[in-house]
C-alpha cells in the first residue's frame, strides 16, 4: 500500500513523467468520449482491460486516461479525480440510488463505479 500522500495534489506536482512508463499513443485510435480540460475519463480502455478508476497499471504513481480508449493522453490522479460512485446501480437484479451496506463483509457502506455492478465488479467505499 502506498502512503495516501502520493495522491496529493501538492506532490503530485513534483513528479515528472519520467515517473512513469506508459505506452505509446494508439496509431488507430477509437473515437469516443475525450476530455480537453484534462479531467479523467471513466472507464478508460487501456491495454485491452476497462479501467474505472485509477490506476497504478504500468506506473509507480496513479494515473487516469483522458480518453475513454487511451491514446496517449494521461495525467497523474489527484483526490479529485478519482472515479464517483454511479447513482442508480444494480446489484444482485436490484436497483439503488444510494450506497448500501448489504454484501459488505465488513459492514461499510459501498456504491458501484458503473450502473451494473452485476455485470462490471467495481465498487468502493462510501
Amino acid at each position: 500500500n502506498f502512503p495516501l500522500s502520493i495522491c496529493d495534489t501538492e506532490l503530485s506536482g513534483q513528479l515528472s513523467e519520467d515517473n512513469v512508463i506508459l505506452p505509446k499513443e494508439k496509431k488507430d485510435p477509437a473515437s469516443g468520449a475525450e476530455t480537453k480540460d484534462n479531467k479523467c475519463v471513466f472507464p478508460f480502455i487501456y491495454g485491452n482491460k476497462k479501467y474505472f478508476d485509477c490506476t497504478l497499471h504500468g506506473s509507480l504513481f496513479l494515473w487516469c486516461s483522458l480518453d475513454a480508449d487511451y491514446t496517449g493522453r494521461w495525467k497523474y490522479c489527484t483526490k479529485n479525480d478519482y472515479a464517483k460512485c454511479v447513482f442508480p446501480f444494480i446489484y444482485e437484479g436490484k436497483s439503488y440510488d444510494t450506497c448500501i451496506i448489504i454484501g459488505s463483509t465488513f459492514m461499510n457502506y459501498w456504491c458501484s463505479l458503473s450502473s451494473n455492478y452485476d455485470e462490471d465488479g467495481v465498487w468502493k467505499y462510501c
